[in-house]
C-alpha cells in the first residue's frame, strides 16, 4: 500500500508538470493526448481498468459536444477523460480538495455553486465559450453522486447550452464491478459524509476492479428543450445500465 501511495504522489506531480509546464508548449491535440494518457495511467495505478461498450467518435474531436453520465465517484472524470478530453463542470467544493483541486483548476474545470444563480449563469457562459472553441464539455446532471444502483433525476441546467448551440449530446453509463464475479463494487462510491482522503484510501486498499462504460449514439438537440433533452439523456443512461446487469 505504501508503494501505491508513492506512485500516486508521482502521478500527482506528473499532472502538475503536464498542466503547468508542458501544456503551454503543446498544441490542442497533444494536450488532449497527454490528459488521456495521464488519466489512464492513474486509473491503472489504482487498480482500475476501463471497459468501453460503444465509442466516442474522436475523429470528430473538433465537433463541440456535451458528455453526460451518472455520477458515482471522483474517479468518474478520469474514466471519461480516457475516452475524450473534456472540460468538466464540478461543484465548488472540489476546488478545495487537497491536490486534486489544483489539478482541476489546471484542467480548466468549471466550478459551480449550485445554490447561487450567479454561479449558474457563469457556468453557462463558461460552457458556451468552450463549445464555441469546438471543445467537449462533460458533467453529471444528477448534481450528486450515488452508489450506482439507480440513476438520480437529471437536472436540466447542463443541457441549456447544448440546446442553444445545437451541439450533440452523448450519454454515458458507468458502473464499477468486480472483474471475476461481475458484482457491483461500492468502494469508489463517494456518498454520505466520507471525505476525499478517506475515499482515496478506500480505493487504494480495494482489490482490482473494472469500470464498465456504455456510450450512447450521439443525441441531436434539434426540437428539444433543455428539459426534454435531460429526460431523454436520463432514460438512455438508465437503459444502458440495465444492459450491464
Amino acid at each position: 500500500m505504501f508503494i501505491t501511495y508513492l506512485r500516486l504522489l508521482y502521478a500527482f506531480l506528473k499532472a502538475f508538470w503536464i498542466l503547468f509546464v508542458q501544456f503551454p508548449q503543446l498544441d490542442k491535440t497533444s494536450q488532449s493526448l497527454a490528459i488521456q494518457k495521464w488519466s489512464a495511467d492513474t486509473l491503472n495505478l489504482l487498480g482500475i481498468s476501463v471497459e468501453v461498450m460503444g465509442a466516442v467518435d474522436t475523429t470528430t474531436s473538433n465537433t463541440p459536444r456535451l458528455l453526460v453520465a451518472n455520477h458515482i465517484s471522483w474517479l468518474d472524470p478520469l474514466v471519461i477523460q480516457t475516452l475524450q478530453h473534456s472540460i468538466f463542470v464540478a461543484k465548488q467544493e472540489v476546488s478545495q480538495w487537497p491536490v486534486v483541486g489544483h489539478i482541476a483548476k489546471g484542467c480548466d474545470v468549471v466550478f459551480v455553486n449550485r445554490g447561487s444563480p450567479s454561479s449558474a449563469r457563469k457556468m453557462v457562459q463558461s460552457m458556451k465559450a468552450a463549445l464555441q472553441k469546438n471543445m467537449c464539455v462533460a458533467g453529471f446532471p444528477e448534481g450528486t453522486s450515488t452508489e450506482g444502483h439507480t440513476v438520480g433525476f437529471f437536472h436540466s441546467n447542463l443541457f441549456e447550452v447544448a440546446v442553444a448551440n445545437t451541439c450533440e449530446v452523448i450519454a454515458l453509463s458507468l458502473r464499477y464491478k468486480d472483474p471475476s464475479t461481475q458484482a457491483m463494487r461500492l468502494e469508489p462510491a463517494f456518498v454520505g459524509d466520507i471525505g476525499f482522503l478517506q475515499s482515496l484510501h478506500r480505493v487504494i486498499c480495494a482489490p482490482p476492479m473494472v469500470v464498465q462504460v456504455v456510450v450512447s449514439e450521439p443525441i441531436r438537440t434539434d426540437g428539444h428543450t433543455r428539459r426534454s433533452l435531460a429526460q431523454l439523456a436520463q432514460s438512455k443512461v438508465e437503459a444502458q445500465l440495465q444492459s450491464l446487469q
